[in-house]
Formats: C-alpha cells, sequence, structure tokens
C-alpha cells in the first residue's frame, strides 16, 4: 500500500467528539501523562516511538508535531489543526495537488491585530522569555532575524499552529523549531501557572509564519471553523482594508524599532545568570 496523499492530525487532550477519517486524523497529544488513556485509546498517541509526549503541558500541540515528524513518514502532504479549530476548506487526497499547485504552504489567516504582533505576543509570554527566544533565534539562525523583526512589528499574524505542507517541507520546518525550542528550555523559567507554561507552544506559534515567510514560501490562506461555537472565521476584504489602514497608521505616527532588544531585560537576565550568546 502506497503513501496516503494527505494527512491532518487534529490534537486532542481530552475526550471529545471530534472528525476522524481518511485525511483527519486524531491523535491525544500528552497521552503518557494523560488521565484520559483509556478513554482515548482509539487514537493515535504521542507517546510512540521517539515522542516528547510527556512535555504537553509546556508544548501544547507541539507534541503532536514532533510525533509527526519523528514517526510518520507514509504521506505525502500533512497538517496540524484542534479539536475546538478546523479548517473551513474541504481538503481531499483529491483536489489538495490543485490547491497547493504553485504554492507550498495553506495558513488560517491573515489575523488582523489591533497591536502590532510583538506586542500582543506579551499577553500570553513574558518580556523575559520573549528575549530568551530572539537571543536564541539570533545565536542558533541569524538571517532569520531581520524577517523576525519585519514580522514583529506587523499587524497580523497566521495563528494557531495550524498548516498544510508537503512532508518534506514540514520535516525541514520540524528540524528548525524544535532545534530553537530545545535550545530555549535551557535557559527559560517555567511559570507555576498552566497558561504561562505553555511558553514553548507558544513561542512556536508565533515563530511558525516567520519560518515560511524567510524561506519564501508561497502561502495559500484559509478561513478556520469553529465547531462548537458553529462559527466560520473568515478573512475578506473588509478585514484586509482594515489591515492596512491600522498599518498606515502606525508607519505614520510610530517609530518601528530597528532591534527586539531590551536593555532593562538584557541586565535582568544577567543578574539571573542566563546568558545566551555568552
Amino acid at each position: 500500500m502506497g503513501k496516503q496523499k494527505i494527512t491532518i492530525f487534529v490534537a486532542c487532550h481530552k475526550p471529545v467528539d471530534v472528525i476522524s477519517n481518511d485525511v483527519y486524523k486524531p491523535i491525544h497529544v500528552g497521552r503518557s501523562i494523560s488521565k484520559y488513556r483509556d478513554e482515548m485509546s482509539y487514537m493515535i498517541g504521542d507517546d510512540t516511538g521517539d515522542n516528547i509526549s510527556e512535555k504537553n503541558p509546556y508544548y501544547s500541540e507541539m507534541t503532536a508535531q514532533y510525533w509527526a515528524w519523528k514517526n510518520y513518514h507514509d504521506t505525502e502532504y500533512i497538517g496540524f489543526c484542534h479539536y475546538r479549530r478546523f479548517f473551513k476548506n474541504t481538503f481531499t487526497n483529491n483536489n489538495i495537488d490543485k490547491i497547493l499547485k504553485g504554492n507550498d504552504v495553506i495558513m488560517v489567516g491573515p489575523s488582523l491585530r489591533i497591536h502590532n504582533r510583538i506586542n500582543y505576543l506579551k499577553n500570553f509570554v513574558c518580556g523575559e522569555d520573549i528575549m530568551i527566544f530572539v537571543e536564541v533565534l539570533s545565536k542558533l539562525y541569524p538571517d532569520y532575524y531581520y524577517t523576525l523583526l519585519k514580522y514583529s512589528n506587523n499587524f497580523i499574524d497566521y495563528p494557531l499552529n495550524m498548516f498544510i505542507c508537503k512532508k518534506t517541507v514540514f520535516d525541514k520546518y520540524a528540524q528548525w523549531i524544535f532545534n530553537i525550542l530545545f535550545e530555549c528550555e535551557k535557559y527559560i523559567k517555567l511559570s507555576p501557572y498552566s497558561r504561562g507554561r505553555r511558553v514553548f507552544g507558544y513561542i512556536s506559534e508565533f515563530l511558525m509564519p516567520v519560518y515560511f515567510m524567510h524561506n519564501n514560501y508561497k502561502i495559500v490562506n484559509s478561513p478556520y471553523y469553529l465547531p462548537e461555537k458553529k462559527i466560520i472565521i473568515r478573512f475578506d476584504f473588509i478585514h484586509q482594508f482594515a489591515y492596512y489602514f491600522l498599518r498606515t497608521l502606525y508607519c505614520r505616527f510610530s517609530q518601528c524599532p530597528d532591534s527586539l532588544y531590551d536593555i532593562a531585560i538584557k541586565l535582568g537576565l544577567k543578574n539571573d545568570g542566563i546568558l545566551i550568546n555568552a
């Protein structure tokens, strides 16, 4: 039997009614530490083979991506979504080649933010953790810094760690993002709060578009669907017009920083004994 044409993994951390067919494959994330192992035994788990399942409280859906990178090879295209968020467009073994003809990756968005991207991230990740991943990226992949700077000062993002691309493209991305995340682990102090502990999931969500933009991959935009609320999140002309309007105002009245480095935070990290580029 040959390779599957397209596989989209659906990250689930608790028992839930979820789409499961020849394209969508539910995967139990954090299974190695889950209290729902029996109830969710019918799903693929992220705890077999080479895995980081026990890191799910910190990595969120990224434990599914790591598992797929290391253990799942029988598909030409691969994608990721969540049990509460699905691509609105229908992707099948028969149409995926046509949809991605001349393109490289499907992502949800672009989503408009009132604040620029880096300031929006501060709602989820503290300044010290942001500084750490900026310095880690600058150390491991210095040629990405300018792309990161441009994306950070923009008003749009491609959220939710949801995307579809060829497995060969995903494997290169996974090598890049997990190199960064594992290096960040050496320095980041984990929060005692459950939301704050998901720091590596937030970092990867922020950096995912940076990778595809830096490598000049052609992006197909997709709406997404919230099945629990029966809401479709679209990105229409009005949405795009509002983005360009806000961006024009921002550039007209604000000075975009030419660096993501904060001297006070860097000094604080030094006082904490955290020296990344020393």
